[in-house]
């Protein structure tokens, strides 16, 4: 048998584009699962929290919910967040140090097939609690290890350096994407039973039908992108699944390495999963937004996502260097969460839409990512085990973030003081912080 010819550098430029497209759209598919819930959630969680508020005098007035009632579910939906933070901490370990040994594939099917099995069970228990808030707490952990770590890894399989930055910039474009479709189904559902969970449960019923889809895909056309050749081949061990393993950053890493991977960390703090609860809660309680104008905001702010990520966000990160990119955005998303939540002012929300665009969700990261990966594959850390470490810190980060969000925005609440404020501290904690912390990189330290 002859061996096989290399491929030419165009054969090996259309393959890596075909696996990055598939790869969002991968992406694009876990996105729908966990943003499919965005007015769905809260108002479940709320609605229930009413329902234990008045059982006692068997009524449930779930069309009046009170604001200690919101208070509860936000902090609900904060603690059940944090708690996905820190157990994604030994999935994230674990399942991105096997797939350097036995490929990417698996990991992208386990979020998709799990959701399957979730969305179920919601549907059938729309009243129980608690098994609603396991649910919760497993959809975020499985969908987010399919979605950033294996994608992350994968991307990292084919690309390399700016091909690398620009990658993770199309996979903004499909979490976009995926809030323009989104906000019309949940919208359709909730239009029919806002309040009630037993109408609720069908938007659960339909995450599960797109997980089916997401699954299918995967199986049929996401090519494996770790290639056997490149697979570990070490012994496994228990310290696969050892959550901390991250700390081999700080402890083998070098100075640059430990320097970017802490200001992306920080930079997560405003991402929109960490920050979608209350988000929902001052939309839903102070701006007295409808569903239909939820879903209309959630739609429009999907358009101009999906044209910043693919514009304005590559055009920079072509034009400008790392530090001026991240620069740009974290000063950007500073400016916009400090003033979006002044007053309850819907202009004043809208309008600060515009100047985080260009880093909003963690796009703010996306430079100081690829550099990180680049240094992190010279020092001969795997891409699955790093992509792993990261999202672990990450998950820190996720877990964190929300809990203290939703406290202060509850304690706030309780005392009738502004709770918008709460997005202040988002500003401070996700864009200032990290912004200061990269006045003391180096121009040699961000050289892979």
């Amino acid at each position: 048998m002859a061996p096989e010819q290399p491929k030419s550098e165009k054969e090996l430029a259309e393959r890596r584009n075909k696996l990055v497209r598939r790869i969002c759209i991968s992406s694009f598919f876990s996105v729908c699962q966990h943003f499919i819930f965005a007015q769905s959630e809260p108002r479940l969680f709320l609605s229930l929290c009413n329902k234990d508020s008045f059982s006692h005098l068997q009524l449930w007035n779930a069309t009046d919910p009170t604001l200690e009632d919101a208070a509860s579910a936000t902090r609900i939906l904060g603690n059940t967040s944090g708690i996905a933070g820190l157990l994604s901490l030994v999935v994230n370990q674990a399942g991105g140090k096997l797939s350097d040994y036995i490929g990417r594939k698996p990991g992208f099917l386990i979020g998709p097939m799990s959701n399957v099995v979730l969305g179920v069970l919601v549907v059938l228990n729309p009243l129980n609690r608690p098994l609603i808030a396991v649910c919760r707490v497993l959809r975020l952990i499985l969908t987010t290890f399919s979605n950033t770590v294996m994608c992350t890894a994968a991307v990292a399989d084919v690309c390399s350096s700016s091909d690398l930055a620009l990658a993770m910039s199309r996979m903004q474009t499909a979490t976009g994407l995926a809030m323009l479709l989104t906000p019309f189904i949940e919208g359709r559902i909730l239009h029919l039973s806002p309040w009630s969970p037993h109408g609720i449960k069908y938007v659960y019923a339909a995450k599960a039908a797109i997980a089916a889809v997401h699954a299918v895909f995967v199986a049929t056309l996401l090519e494996e992108t770790l290639d056997k050749s490149n697979r570990a081949t070490a012994k496994m061990t228990l310290d696969m699944i050892n959550p901390f393993g991250f700390v081999r950053i700080f402890s083998e890493g070098t100075q640059a390495l430990r320097k970017l991977v802490m200001i992306t960390t920080l930079q997560m703090f405003i991402e929109g999963k960490n920050l979608s609860d209350v988000i929902q809660a001052w939309i839903r309680d102070h701006l007295k937004w409808s569903v239909t104008q939820v879903r209309n905001f959630i739609v429009a702010y999907g358009m101009l996502c999906t044209a910043t990520g693919l514009s304005a966000t590559p055009w920079m990160l072509r034009n400008f260097s790392p530090r001026g990119f991240t620069t740009i955005t974290n000063l950007l998303n500073f400016f916009a969460f400090t003033a979006r939540g002044l007053s309850p002012s819907s202009w004043l929300f809208l309008s600060m839409m515009v100047p985080m665009l260009p880093g909003v969700n963690g796009a703010s990261a996306t430079a100081l990512k690829a550099v990180a990966q680049d240094i992190a594959a010279n020092q001969g850390f795997g891409k699955g085990e790093f992509s792993a470490w990261v999202n672990n810190l990450r998950a820190f980060s996720g877990s964190v973030a929300p809990v203290v969000y939703g406290q202060v925005y509850a304690a706030a609440q309780n005392r009738g003081r502004n709770p918008g404020l709460t997005f202040f501290l988002a500003g401070i904690l996700g864009a200032l912080l990290p912004q200061a912390m990269l006045h003391y990189v180096t121009d040699s330290d961000m050289v892979a």
